[in-house]
C-alpha cells in the first residue's frame, strides 16, 4: 500500500520543473510508480531484482538494484536529488548519508515504524523500530524538521510510526 502521506507531502511542493526523486529502499514501486507519472524523475534503489523489475518500463523511473547495508559505497550521486522518501525502512549505521545526496533546499520524506509497533505486528525487533523522536534526533541538527508525527496510524492496519519532513537549506 502506498504512503498517503508521503504522496500528499510531494503534492505540496507544488511541483512546476522536473525534479530529482531518491525513492531510498523502494521495494514494489508503491510510491515511486504513481510518483513517476508526475513531473519527477525517478531514482529507485533496491536490493530486491524481482521487485525492481516490476517498474523498469516506467519511463521516468531508472532503477538501481543494490544492498543498502553493505560496507560498499552507495551508488548514488551526492547533492543530487530534490527530494528523498522512505518508507518502511531503517538502517541506523548510514542513515546520516542521506544528507549528503539532497541539493540545498531539497526536501526529506522518512515515515517508518516505531517502538510500540511490536504490540501490532512486524517489525517487532527494536532494531528496525525509531525510538522516541529518533528521526528528529538523526536529522534535525543537519535539516530545518518541518512537521513531525509519532503514534498510531490506522491505514490497512494498525501500526505505530514515525513521520517527519525536512529541508536542507541553511539552519
Amino acid at each position: 500500500m502506498q504512503s498517503k502521506w508521503i504522496l500528499d507531502q510531494i503534492n505540496t511542493l507544488k511541483i512546476e520543473k522536473k525534479i530529482n526523486l531518491l525513492d531510498f529502499a523502494s521495494g514494489n514501486g508503491r510510491n515511486c510508480i504513481p510518483l513517476s507519472k508526475k513531473n519527477i524523475m525517478v531514482t529507485a534503489i533496491d536490493r530486491d531484482q524481482e521487485k525492481l523489475n516490476k517498474y523498469k518500463n516506467f519511463k521516468n523511473i531508472n532503477s538501481i538494484c543494490f544492498d543498502l547495508e553493505t560496507s560498499v559505497e552507495w551508488p548514488l550521486t551526492k547533492e543530487y536529488y530534490d527530494v528523498i522518501i522512505v518508507v518502511n525502512y531503517l538502517y541506523r549505521p548510514k542513515i546520516k548519508k542521506l544528507i549528503n545526496l539532497l541539493k540545498k533546499d531539497g526536501f526529506l520524506f522518512y515515515e517508518t515504524f516505531s517502538l510500540g509497533n511490536e504490540k501490532y505486528g512486524s517489525p517487532k525487533n527494536p532494531k528496525f523500530l525509531l525510538k522516541d523522536r529518533e528521526l528528529i534526533e538523526i536529522f534535525g541538527e543537519f535539516l530545518l524538521p518541518l512537521s513531525f508525527y509519532d503514534g498510531q496510524m490506522n491505514d490497512e492496519k494498525i501500526a505505530i510510526k514515525q513521520r517527519a519532513s525536512f529541508k536542507k537549506g541553511v539552519l
